[in-house]
C-alpha cells in the first residue's frame, strides 16, 4: 500500500456532518428522547473513530517537525481547556450536587477534573460536567498519536489493525466474564476510546492511500452507487444498533469504520446531505453543544408528557454555545496581531 500527496487540507464537509449528528443523539439519548437503543454509547464510539480518521487524514502523510505529543497537546488545550473550566465552573457554584459537598472533597476531584485525569478512575469518571470524561480520553488519543503515526510507517497497517482489534475484544470479553480481573470502563475510560480511535486512524490512512478500493470509490462509482452503499452500511448500522444493543460494543465500532470511510467520500446521498451548507455552519457548534448541553439539562429538564420542554432544552442549549463561540472568537480575534 503506497500512499498519495493528497491535499490534506481538503475539508471532509460530511465527516463534519457526522459529527453533528452523533452529539444530536447523544443529546436526545440524554433527555431519553431515544430510549429504544443505547444511542449515547453508539455515537460515542463514531466520534473517536471519527476523529482517528480525520489525524490520520491530516497528519499520517504530513511531515512536520513538531508532530509530537507534546505539541499536539498544546494545539488541542488552547482549544478545549477554556470550555472545560467554564462547564466545571458552572458545575461547581450552579449545580446543587457538587456545590453542597465539602471544600476538601470539592479541591481533591476538582484536581483530576481540571488536569483531565478523572476519566481513568470509575469512582471520578462523571465529576462534575459529567460529559467532559470525553475530553480526558480524546486528549490521551492525541498524545498517542505520533507514535501510532510512527509504528504505522514502519509495520503493516493490517497486522496493526489485527492486533488492536484483538485486544479490544479480549479486553472487553474480559471485563464482561470477569470484571474482578480488569478494572475498565467500556465507555469512558481514555486507553478502551485510544484502541476505537486508533482504529479509525488506520482507516483513516488506507483512506489517505493509494489502492484500488480508493480508486474505484474515487474514480468508478456513481453518484447512485455511492448513494446506495451508503444508504445499505447506514441502514444496517441503525438495525443493529436497535437489534443488538446488548451486543459487544467491539462489533459497532467494526461497523461504523466502513460507514466513516464511505461518508468520507463525499459522493453519496447521505454524505452530501451531511455535507449541505446550514450542517456545516451548526457543525461548528458541536463541541460547545456538547459540553453545555449537561448542564442545561440539569436546570431545564425534559418531560416526555411536556414536548416544550424539548425545544426549552435545545434552544437554550443552542444560545449559550452560540455566546460562547461568540465570546471566545472576539477574544481570539484581539488576541491575533495585525498584519
Amino acid at each position: 500500500m503506497t500512499t498519495t500527496n493528497l491535499n490534506a487540507t481538503t475539508h471532509l464537509t460530511s465527516l463534519s456532518g457526522l459529527k453533528l449528528i452523533a452529539v444530536i443523539g447523544i443529546l436526545a439519548c440524554h433527555t431519553s428522547l431515544i430510549p429504544a437503543f443505547d444511542a449515547c454509547a453508539r455515537m460515542v464510539e463514531v466520534l473517536f473513530v471519527i476523529s482517528g480518521f480525520l489525524m490520520a487524514y491530516n497528519y499520517q502523510n504530513k511531515e512536520t517537525k513538531d508532530f509530537t505529543a507534546i505539541s499536539l497537546l498544546k494545539r488541542k488545550l488552547k482549544k478545549l481547556f477554556p470550555i472545560h473550566l467554564i462547564t466545571f465552573l458552572l458545575q461547581l457554584f450552579f449545580v446543587g450536587y457538587w456545590a453542597e459537598k465539602t471544600l476538601n472533597f470539592k479541591f481533591t476531584i476538582g484536581i483530576l477534573n481540571l488536569s483531565f485525569m478523572h476519566a481513568w478512575f470509575k469512582s471520578t469518571e462523571f465529576s462534575f460536567n459529567n460529559v467532559s470524561w470525553f475530553l480526558s480520553a480524546l486528549l490521551f488519543c492525541y498524545i498517542i498519536t505520533p507514535t501510532l503515526k510512527s509504528v504505522l510507517k514502519k509495520h503493516s497497517p493490517l497486522l496493526i489493525f489485527t492486533l488492536i482489534t484483538s485486544t479490544r475484544f479480549y479486553l472487553e470479553y474480559t471485563i464482561n466474564t470477569e470484571p474482578r480481573s480488569i478494572s475498565l470502563d467500556l465507555h469512558c475510560n481514555p486507553f478502551i476510546q485510544s484502541l476505537n480511535y486508533s482504529l479509525g486512524y488506520i482507516v483513516g490512512t488506507f483512506f489517505t492511500s493509494t489502492n484500488e478500493l480508493n480508486t474505484m470509490f474515487k474514480e468508478k462509482l456513481k453518484f447512485f452507487e455511492h448513494s446506495l452503499l451508503e444508504i445499505l452500511i447506514y441502514t444496517l448500522y441503525i438495525l443493529c444498533c436497535i437489534k443488538l444493543d446488548s451486543f459487544y460494543r467491539i462489533f459497532f465500532i467494526l461497523l461504523a469504520l466502513p460507514l466513516v470511510y464511505l461518508s468520507a467520500h463525499n459522493q453519496g446521498l447521505i454524505s452530501k446531505f451531511l455535507s449541505l451548507p446550514f450542517i456545516q455552519k451548526s457543525s461548528t457548534l458541536t463541541l460547545e453543544l456538547f459540553m453545555f448541553h449537561s448542564f442545561i439539562l440539569y436546570h431545564f429538564p425534559t418531560d416526555k408528557n411536556n414536548p416544550l420542554t424539548y425545544l426549552t432544552f435545545m434552544l437554550l442549549t443552542i444560545a449559550v454555545s452560540l455566546i460562547y463561540r461568540l465570546i471566545t472568537t472576539q477574544i481570539l480575534k484581539k488576541q491575533t496581531p495585525k498584519a
